[in-house]
């Protein structure tokens, strides 16, 4: 059971997102943010981010991808809220 506190967010990322280092720099921004999920490429191109964890940390790390990091070429970026199902431990990329 998660926390009162605790929100669950689907993340879409499209632009220039693969092969530039962008689900290492989720990664760097969910674990700085102690969020819990995880980060994967799509086969459309696009990069994903389920996480849970604090909402505004959620919040911060939305604002975070929506930059990228240096070689990334963000053109959208899209949230969905969703309840806190408390089903993760720790934050990866999954390949």
């Amino acid at each position: 059971m998660a926390a009162k506190n605790e929100s669950r967010a689907k993340i879409r990322i499209r632009g220039t997102v693969q092969g530039v280092g962008f689900r290492y720099f989720v990664l760097q921004r969910a674990q700085e943010c102690r969020l819990k999920g995880y980060t994967m490429n799509l086969p459309t191109g696009e990069v994903e981010v389920v996480v849970e964890g604090d909402k505004i940390f959620i919040e911060d790390l939305y604002k975070a991808v929506q930059r990228g990091p240096s070689k990334a070429k963000v053109t959208e970026a899209t949230i969905q809220w969703e309840d806190a199902k408390g089903t993760f431990r720790t934050f990866e990329i999954k390949r």
